[in-house]
């Protein structure tokens, strides 16, 4: 009989599944001072913050400390927007980025009823990394769900490889008063907050990181990726159109945990005008390299404007 702890069993069949099961292994770095510094633990900027004996802070583990969920940032101009939600202290956070960090607002929330991070089906959890709008249901006739909720992409990549199960996880709204954990696992927020947020980003652009508490400092992306960004861009492009003409309207890295995530909007000039949209999810099992789990594209026609 195997008396392993749950946790110890998962741990050693993620790395399992790191060597074996991952796509290939991208590439290797020297990372030490790249993505982690050396000061003391700063969370979110919530002036409100309160700390909780119950609550593990994974950010004083091995995990370190980011300076900020974007690691690098090259755009067409536009500011990036992102949804953090804390889970400690039941709140959603939208920040602008252009540069800059700027928190916008904060709203309300309540996760799931059993805390920690979601391993199970049903087991009342909310997951915890970088998540994305896959569906909008806005409604007035929803009464579960509130009148608007918002399907993430759980599990991702990064769950498969933690074996971490279930799935129907969502940002929405509700018809009663929020309480404090108290779901089965979604990010809930009142029906007025939801509408609010809905109305000052597009959900399905923004992308969605979810922690115990945020292990940022909140300080600008430096220049320290930017000799690795060929990398990024050779890998976010499918092999069908590798040798054409390419423009790479933005990109930009994001980091939580082990977890990083590459977006892009990329112009494909020479296949008749197509505009791809790339991800690539990476994961970081030890310091020195990163493994390419999967890479997602999607891509429309560009339609010329007349006149």
């Amino acid at each position: 009989m195997n008396n392993e702890p749950n946790d110890y069993k998962r741990k050693r069949r993620s790395i399992y599944y790191i060597f074996v099961g991952a796509v290939f292994i991208f590439f290797t770095l020297i990372l030490n001072g790249f993505f982690f510094g050396e000061k003391d633990s700063v969370h979110s900027k919530e002036p409100f913050w309160k700390s909780s004996a119950k609550i593990e802070d994974r950010t004083k583990t091995g995990h370190g400390v980011w300076d900020g969920p974007i690691l690098f940032y090259k755009g067409n101009g536009k500011p990036v927007h992102l949804i953090l939600v804390e889970k400690a202290i039941q709140k959603l956070h939208l920040y602008r980025y252009n540069g800059q960090y700027q928190l916008i607002k904060s709203y309300t929330c309540s996760t799931g009823e059993n805390q920690g991070k979601k391993h199970e089906e049903k087991d009342r959890r909310t997951p915890e990394g970088i998540y994305f709008n896959i569906k909008a249901y806005r409604d007035s006739k929803i009464t579960l769900f509130g009148d608007r909720a918002f399907r993430l992409n759980y599990p991702d990549p990064f769950d498969h490889l933690e074996s971490n199960r279930g799935n129907g996880i969502f940002i929405h709204g509700s018809n009663r008063a929020i309480k404090p954990f108290s779901t089965n696992g979604c990010v809930v927020l009142s029906n007025h907050d939801l509408s609010d947020l809905d109305q000052r980003i597009n959900l399905k652009k923004v992308p969605v990181i979810i922690g115990e508490r945020l292990p940022y400092r909140f300080e600008p992306a430096g220049n320290n990726m930017s000799k690795f960004i060929p990398l990024f861009k050779k890998a976010m492009i499918p092999e069908n159109y590798a040798s054409m003409k390419s423009e790479f309207r933005y990109i930009t890295l994001l980091g939580f945990q082990e977890r990083i995530v590459a977006l892009s909007a990329i112009r494909i000039k020479d296949a008749g005008d197509i505009l791809g949209f790339s991800k690539l999810f990476l994961a970081r099992p030890e310091k020195n390299f990163l493994v390419l789990l999967k890479r997602e594209w999607n891509e429309e026609k560009l339609v010329k404007k007349s006149g």
